[in-house]
């Protein structure tokens, strides 16, 4: 395990940062890219928004809404 600063994490990753905050992203949403990307797949594969999010309501114990915000904000466009 090798020890950082906060600051020489954040220099490293300044430009990425930059870009997050100036679209009003939070960082914690880093915890549900999984859950989006198993929305993507199901929604790739035709199936229907009622059993996609009921599914991701079981496979991560969230709520239906918390479905329906995560996919919006994933799918924001953003300004770089």
């Amino acid at each position: 395990r090798i020890d950082r600063k906060q600051y020489e994490l954040m220099k490293s990753a300044e430009s990425v940062l930059k870009v997050l905050a100036k679209n009003n992203i939070d960082i914690k949403d880093v915890e549900r890219l999984k859950m989006y990307e198993d929305y993507a797949r199901l929604k790739s594969e035709g199936h229907k928004m009622t059993y996609i999010v009921y599914y991701l309501t079981e496979q991560y114990s969230v709520g239906a809404a918390t479905v329906y915000r995560v996919a919006k904000r994933m799918e924001q466009n953003i300004r770089l």
